[in-house]
């Protein structure tokens, strides 16, 4: 144990981490990537591009936020325990205990709290493959998360790059290797034994009747064409889209036009390339989300990558001095200088041992799970499927696809926030959902109302056939994404509303029939509902 006066009690602790890189470019759009109380200045005309613009501007926004914001005289910079890392968490005598270490002189620390917060997301915890002779690799491995504050694309003894990875930030990572002038290697492991194949990058610039494409997918009539529970009402309208089987083939069309506009963006088949540009093709149809997905940024993209970029379909058999070798059957192997890995994240949920990941509904290894735990929720999530498929036509006929089954059980909270039995603790940004900032917002607000017991909750009864029906949705809308049950990239706006109707505020559907299902909903919208709720 710590000595005494390195034992610290709080009445709430957030945990939680980031990173911004600053030589990428948002996916969010000026006007969405803010809080409420604290509108974003739009970045000068050179750094934005359809309203998108360079990560910078986020990561300046962010600093001047937690440097604005205060309370008691102290700002949100004063109350962040910078360079602590949180090794363990238990509950001990009521509070919760936080056994941390000083990353900079090693230095342990105890935290206590009534209350805490855990918000480090989904993105917290670097993936890094285990890539075989990689003590004796001359050159350098580094992770995304890294990356930007590497020197690897300006140093000139960096010449052959391997970048491993499918999704955007691994593409991104190519961009910058291929623009900087570097010989670059894209490794893709081939779709099946845990991998869901090439990501979908669509170009930012698909038309939309909208400003932009986020902000179109922040109304709820775009919303209104995902088959989503997240909707809890039936209206004419979602009953014809998804319960009749002309609306089901409806939805269905105007996807596929979105996935053709996509693939021919790309040309994975049209383009001419003699390094296997055509591998990069991704498999199912983006609606269903099997896989990963994101935006393409630049028109030279896609032309650069057929050009210049050797793409594999393979895993590293080995690192050897300045080479890498692949296991494919050909015995491919290349000169590397360094690799870059844009591997993913790791759950972030290490701190907690297996019991505690039990009691609060965590996801944990299913080989823990009691019988009788197993058969009580395959009971729940057998019913909410039933209900699944009789309101969405188009999730009783999933496409053939290769589905990553997981090894865990899914995530058991209410409201993807809430333990069943602990109303002690929160898991903040767990939910995949497309607009972060936004729903992250909403979430702030719901935490607020749930730890001020200002509505009332359902019955544990109906809090559990509440998560049962998110995770048997998860199943069938998102196939492999989905075996988590906290997937909901295209459900944001459905996902808020939720939140906020729990609540019981209404500000955010005061623009009459019109305006409240085809305006998009805003920042300032959440504002209105934090002013009404605090009044």
């Amino acid at each position: 144990m710590p000595p005494a006066e390195d034992v610290v009690s709080f009445d709430v602790i957030v945990i939680g981490a980031g990173r911004i890189y600053p030589s990428f470019w948002t996916q969010w759009t000026h006007g969405i990537a803010e809080f409420s109380d604290m509108p974003m200045e739009r970045p000068p005309a050179e750094d934005c591009m359809y309203d998108l613009f360079r990560a910078k501007y986020t990561t300046k926004y962010l600093e001047d936020y937690i440097d604005n914001k205060s309370h008691v005289g102290q700002t949100l910079r004063d109350r962040v325990q910078f360079n602590t890392d949180v090794q363990a968490i238990k509950k001990i005598n009521g509070q919760w205990q936080l056994l941390c270490v000083d990353t900079i002189n090693k230095s342990p620390r105890e935290l206590l709290s009534s209350k805490l917060m855990v918000a480090n997301g989904q993105s917290s915890v670097p993936n890094i493959p285990n890539l075989p002779g990689k003590e004796h690799f001359n050159g350098r491995v580094i992770h995304s998360i890294d990356f930007g504050q590497s020197d690897v694309i300006e140093n000139k003894l960096v010449q052959h790059v391997a970048v491993i990875g499918a999704g955007k930030s691994a593409a991104d990572m190519v961009y910058e290797a291929v623009k900087a002038g570097k010989t670059v290697s894209w490794i893709i492991r081939k779709t099946g034994d845990g991998s869901l194949g090439a990501a979908a990058l669509a170009p930012i610039d698909l038309p939309t009747p909208y400003k932009n494409g986020v902000e179109a997918s922040q109304s709820r009539i775009m919303a209104s064409l995902q088959p989503s529970y997240l909707i809890p009402y039936r209206s004419w309208w979602t009953w014809l889209l998804h319960s009749t089987g002309i609306g089901a083939k409806l939805v269905i069309k105007i996807f596929s036009l979105l996935d053709n506009s996509v693939r021919k963006y790309a040309g994975y088949r049209e383009r001419n390339s003699d390094k296997g540009f055509q591998k990069l093709e991704y498999d199912n149809e983006i609606i269903w989300q099997n896989g990963t997905a994101g935006g393409c940024h630049f028109a030279d993209f896609w032309p650069l990558v057929a050009e210049k970029v050797y793409v594999h379909r393979g895993n590293v058999r080995l690192l050897k001095r300045n080479e890498l070798y692949l296991s494919d059957e050909n015995g491919t192997h290349f000169p590397c200088d360094a690799v870059l890995c844009g591997t993913g994240w790791k759950s972030g949920l290490d701190m907690f041992e297996d019991s505690t990941l039990v009691q609060l509904g965590l996801p944990y290894s299913k080989d823990i799970e009691s019988e009788e735990e197993t058969a009580k929720w395959e009971k729940l999530v057998g019913w909410a499927d039933e209900q699944v498929l009789r309101r969405f036509v188009m999730l009783r006929n999933p496409p053939k696809h290769y589905h990553k089954y997981e090894k865990r059980t899914p995530y058991r909270l209410y409201q993807t926030m809430a333990p069943l039995h602990d109303d002690s603790i929160l898991f903040m940004n767990h939910v995949v959902a497309g607009a972060k900032l936004f729903a992250a917002e909403a979430q702030a607000i719901w935490a607020v109302a749930y730890w001020d017991k200002a509505f009332k909750l359902p019955s544990v009864t109906e809090r559990e056939k509440d998560i049962a029906h998110m995770i048997a949705w998860n199943k069938r809308r998102y196939l492999s994404n989905g075996e988590l049950g906290h997937f909901a990239a295209f459900d944001s706006v459905p996902y808020v509303d939720k939140l906020l109707d729990e609540i019981g505020v209404t500000s955010h559907r005061k623009k009459g029939w019109l305006g409240n299902m085809f305006a998009p909903i805003m920042p300032a919208d959440l504002g209105r509902v934090w002013h009404e709720y605090l009044s």
